[in-house]
C-alpha cells in the first residue's frame, strides 16, 4: 500500500492513471486504495476533485479496452492457460458466456459496480464479443459512479482515509445493493416491454 500512495503522492495524476489502468486490467492494486488516498489528496488540495474523477475514469476505461482486447483476442484459451492466477475455472468462463448471452451490456454496467467482479467482467465481454460501442459505454456507466464514491469518500475522510479499507464489506454490500435495484428495474421493464 505504501508504494502505491508514495507512487500517487509523487507522481500525481500520471500515477493516478497508471494505477488505475493496471487495476482494471485485474492486475491485483485495489481501486479502494488508489481512489481513496487519491480522495485525501483533494482534501489536501494537491488534487482537484473533477479532475480526479476524470483522470480515474480514463484511466479505468482504458484498463478495461486492454482486458476485453485480451479476451477478446486470447480468448478462452489465454484465460484457461492462466486463468487459475486469476482464480478462474472453465466452469465460471461458461456462465460467464452465457450471461453475455442473455444480458450483454446490463452485465457490463452491473459488474463494473461490484468489487472482486468490475476488473473481471471485460474479459469475458471480450470472450463473447460483445460489441465495443456498447462495452464502453456501459463500461463508462459503471466505471463514474465507482470512481465518485470512492474518491468524494476519500476526501471526506481527510486523515483518515484509509477507513475505506476498513468498510470493504460495507463498500461491496451498498454497490450489491445499488445492482440489485438496477437489475430489478430492468427486469421490470423489459417484462412491461415484452406485454
Amino acid at each position: 500500500m505504501e508504494l502505491i500512495t508514495d507512487f500517487l503522492a509523487e507522481w500525481g495524476y500520471l500515477a493516478l492513471f497508471v494505477t488505475m489502468v493496471l487495476e482494471n486490467m485485474n492486475i491485483p492494486i485495489p481501486s479502494e486504495i488508489v481512489l481513496g488516498f487519491a480522495g485525501f489528496l483533494v482534501s489536501q488540495d494537491i488534487f482537484s476533485f473533477w479532475p480526479t474523477v476524470i483522470v480515474g475514469t480514463a484511466a479505468g476505461v482504458t484498463g478495461s479496452l486492454g482486458s476485453y482486447w485480451i479476451g477478446a483476442k486470447g480468448g478462452r484459451t489465454v484465460l484457461l492457460k492462466y486463468g487459475q492466477h486469476m482464480h478462474l475455472s472453465s466452469k465460471k468462463l461458461i456462465a460467464a458466456d452465457s450471461w453475455f448471452q442473455r444480458y450483454g451490456g446490463i452485465a457490463v454496467f452491473t459488474g463494473r459496480l461490484l468489487p472482486g467482479i468490475r476488473t473481471f467482467i471485460s474479459l469475458p465481454a471480450g470472450i463473447a464479443q460483445y460489441p465495443l460501442p456498447h462495452f464502453t459505454v456501459f463500461t463508462i456507466a459503471g466505471t463514474v459512479p465507482w470512481t465518485i464514491l470512492l474518491v468524494y469518500v476519500g476526501s471526506v475522510l481527510g486523515d483518515n482515509w484509509q477507513t475505506i479499507l476498513d468498510y470493504h464489506y460495507e463498500i461491496a454490500a451498498g454497490s450489491a445493493a445499488i445492482v440489485l435495484v438496477i437489475l430489478a428495474v430492468y427486469f421490470y421493464l423489459r417484462r412491461v416491454k415484452e406485454k
